[in-house]
Formats: C-alpha cells, sequence, structure tokens
C-alpha cells in the first residue's frame, strides 16, 4: 500500500515545508556572511566575469507581478538552463542567492505556457528534485542534471555520472563539465586565487578542476592567458564516455554533455572527444560569455564538429536596445552557429534577475525586433531545445 505523503496535496505540503526550511537555513547564512561576500560572486556580477552571474539578468522581479510572455516561448518553450532553489549561498563558492525555488518556477513557466524547463546546479544533482516536481506537475516537462565542480571531487568524476542514471525517473541527462571550480575560472574569475582558490586549500591540491593538461603533464593553463599544447585528462574522457554509452533509468534517456566554464581551446577538445566517442547531443555552454570568450568564428568551428552540437545564448542580451552591442553580439553569434545548432535560455534565477521565463519572452521579442523570423524563434526556443533533450518537438512547431 502507498503511503500518504506520496498524494499530490501532502507531498506539495511537505516540499513547501521542506523549502521554507531551507530557505530559513540559507537567510540565516546569507546575514552571517554579508560582510565576506562583498566584492564576490553574489546579488549582483560576479566578479571578473564579465556577463557573469547576476550581471545585465535585472530588474529584480516579484513573484506578484505579471508574467511576461509571447508566441515564441508558448506552446513549447523550453529553458534548458535555470537556476532555482533549493540551492547553496555562502561563503564556500559567494554564488548569487536564488530569487524563486522549482515550484515558484513551475507556476510561472505554466502561466507563461511553457513546455519545460532543467533544473540547473552547479554544485549537486538535480535528478531527484526533477523526479518530486513531475510527481507534482506531470504536465510539465522538468529535467535535472549534474556539475563537475569540486562537490563531485577533486576531478570531473565518472562514477557520480554514473550515479545520477541510476536514479529513480532517470530525469537528470545535462552533465555540466566543471563551471565555479574549473581551471579556466581560475584566471578568469577575479576574485579566484585570492579570496574562493585559499578557501579550498586546506581541502584540495590544486584549488581548482582541470579538464585538459599539457603534453608535458604541466597544467593547461600554467602560463596563462597562453595555452599549452595538450589533451584532455583520462577522467574527462572516461566521463564523455560514460555520457556517450549510459542511458537513464526508467525513462532511458540519453545524457547530454555541456562544456561548462571552460576556454575555447578545452572547449574545442571536449567537443572532438565526445563526437569521437559518439555523445548524441552537446551544449556548448554559453560561449559568449567572458568567463568562456568564444569568438563567432570559434562557435562556428565549434558546431561544425558535429551533427548534434548546440551553442547555448543566454538572456542578458533581453534586457537591451536592439541596437546595443551586446545584442549585436549575440545576433552575431547565433548566426555564426546557424540557426539548426543555437538555442536561447535563461540562465536567470538569481536574486535581482529576471524570472527565466519572463527573461525568455524578453529575449524573444528583442530577437524578432532584431529580424528573426517566427519560424527561427521557434527553433531557438522550442525545436531545438526539444531535440537536445531527446523529446518529439511540439505539435505546432514547424521542424526541420
Amino acid at each position: 500500500m502507498k503511503s500518504d505523503i506520496w498524494k499530490p496535496g501532502t507531498l506539495r505540503l511537505f516540499l513547501a515545508a521542506l523549502t521554507a526550511v531551507v530557505g530559513v537555513a540559507t537567510s540565516i547564512g546569507l546575514v552571517a556572511g554579508q560582510a565576506q561576500q562583498a566584492g564576490e560572486r553574489g546579488a549582483g556580477a560576479a566578479a571578473g566575469q564579465g556577463r557573469g552571474e547576476g550581471r545585465g539578468r535585472g530588474p529584480a522581479m516579484k513573484l506578484s507581478d505579471p508574467v511576461i510572455t509571447d508566441p515564441a516561448i508558448q506552446n513549447g518553450g523550453i529553458d534548458l538552463h535555470a537556476h532555482q532553489d533549493p540551492d547553496s549561498n555562502g561563503p564556500s563558492y559567494g554564488q548569487a542567492a536564488r530569487s524563486d525555488d522549482a515550484m515558484d518556477l513551475y507556476e510561472r513557466a505554466k502561466a507563461a505556457g511553457m513546455r519545460g524547463f532543467v533544473i540547473k546546479q552547479h554544485l549537486d544533482q538535480s535528478a531527484g528534485l526533477a523526479y518530486y516536481m513531475r510527481k507534482l506537475h506531470p504536465d510539465m516537462e522538468i529535467f535535472g542534471g549534474m556539475g563537475s565542480n569540486f562537490t563531485t571531487g577533486s576531478k570531473v568524476n565518472p562514477w557520480a555520472i554514473i550515479h545520477m542514471t541510476e536514479m529513480k525517473g532517470g530525469w537528470g541527462r545535462i552533465v555540466w563539465m566543471p563551471s565555479w571550480d574549473s581551471e579556466n575560472s581560475s584566471h578568469k574569475v577575479g576574485n579566484y586565487m585570492t579570496t574562493l582558490a585559499p578557501r579550498r586549500a586546506p581541502y584540495f591540491d590544486p584549488p581548482f578542476v582541470s579538464v585538459a593538461r599539457c603534453a608535458d603533464g604541466g597544467r593547461f593553463w600554467a602560463n596563462y592567458p597562453k595555452p599549452c599544447t595538450g589533451d584532455l585528462l583520462p577522467e574527462v574522457k572516461e566521463a564523455i564516455k560514460v555520457i556517450a554509452t549510459t542511458r537513464t533509468r526508467d525513462s532511458n534517456g540519453d545524457l547530454i554533455l555541456a562544456t561548462g566554464h571552460n576556454s575555447p581551446e578545452e572547449v574545442l577538445m571536449m567537443i572532438k572527444e565526445a563526437v569521437k566517442a559518439g555523445v548524441k547531443h552537446t551544449i556548448i555552454t554559453h560561449p559568449l560569455l567572458d568567463v568562456v570568450g568564444m569568438t563567432p568564428a570559434q562557435i562556428k568551428e565549434a558546431v561544425a564538429l558535429g551533427p548534434e552540437i548546440y551553442a547555448e545564448f543566454v538572456s542578458p542580451f533581453g534586457n537591451q536596445d536592439p541596437s546595443s552591442p551586446i545584442v549585436k553580439e549575440t545576433v552575431e553569434g547565433i548566426r555564426a552557429a546557424g540557426i539548426d545548432h543555437a538555442f536561447v535560455s535563461s540562465d536567470t534565477g538569481q536574486i535581482n534577475s529576471v524570472f527565466q521565463p519572463d527573461a525568455l519572452a524578453k529575449c524573444a521579442k528583442v530577437l524578432r525586433a532584431s529580424g528573426f523570423t517566427e519560424q527561427e524563434l521557434a527553433k531557438l526556443f522550442k525545436i531545438n531545445p526539444a531535440r537536445i533533450l531527446g523529446i518529439a518537438p511540439p505539435a505546432a512547431a514547424t521542424t526541420r
């Protein structure tokens, strides 16, 4: 006999209470750590990271604000990069506190007419949360994923990927390579070596997670900003092999490689290895953000390496006038990737940012004003995200 806790109403109350407890603990930690976090990643710009977490994602919104929507996300829109609570916020990472939780996001996504979203976390796997959310809301395509930072070990961890695939439901699909803790971030993020690295030093040496090494065995970025001639680390190749060959429990889904906060040189190596290993779908994680820093030419080179490689473009440009440099750069990047190899995600959910569905709608409006057709917008917001997740395109959308 099933316990009454699994009834939707009881489960909702249980999760709400759990979220409230997490929220209280997070609030206490936030107040205690505010002085320590001044100048670090938090509610605002990510120090030294240009258009990184927080920057350009405002203005702040309240959950009571009317939902901004657009035909480009109605009846099929999917957000593949939606930050949300429960998530961590404290001095160990200094990442921004989150503006909404998974249940809040469901309500707003439903009101906006969206089809689904991926619960994005840098530090934990979210397959379990996706399972619960689907039990509560079977009308929404909700997926999870996992990061590859120090919370999964001092190296990229293939075993952690296998663990995620065995979670009940099998809704964890995207595997992000190192982001907050990447070797590239240790150079690109302004306060990494001065503030974040010393916090890691008692536990990890070196204080970052590498994906590649030089031919002589040295660190890939030992002579930053000049990379060496090198190759991916064995554990990264093994992780990519796991992504290529392992399907998820129950739902039998393919895994997706996302390249994380790594340099153009490292991204290209990962994509080449993914194509060689047979990874079904690969995401180039926000290539235009400064922490990655790819040029349109490099984006074009990357997507040309295989048939199912997609460049991700994230929402700060949606807060700009269509004539602004960031919009022009985004348009150039999308055109370089090709409309069949690009998609738009929010990458919001930070405190003081536009909510995720609203951010997507604003992006669609800016792209429409920049000359994108309705068919192109359908690919960027509906069709391509569905293809990446391995689910059917929305019935009303025009397919390839």
